[in-house]
């Protein structure tokens, strides 16, 4: 299929069930850790994709290097309030919990 060819409806479903059944797999084997699993998996992905020469990506946000930033900050801000939330800002706990 070249890229000048409409995709059909169906394939375009078919690609999104099948990344949220990946989603849903991932949530159902980590439970409660299923942010931190996937923040870090996907910064480590980003990171690795960057240093074997991918400059770019699919993503709207379009910088691996600075998707993975913010998958880090993400596992970073995530660890802080699971394991020392005393030690964060007070306006964080309406986004834990």
């Amino acid at each position: 299929m070249s890229d000048s060819t409409p995709e059909p409806r169906g394939e375009k479903a078919g690609r999104l069930a099948f990344a949220y059944c990946k989603i849903a797999f991932v949530s159902l084997l980590c439970g409660r850790f299923t942010l931190p699993v996937a923040a870090g998996l996907s910064a480590l992905l980003f990171l690795t994709g960057y240093i074997q020469g991918k400059r770019d990506t699919k993503c709207w946000a379009k910088y691996p290097l600075g998707i993975a930033l913010f998958w880090l900050l993400v596992l970073a801000l995530w660890l802080g309030w699971e394991f020392a939330p005393q030690a964060m800002p007070w306006w964080t706990g309406c986004l834990h919990r």
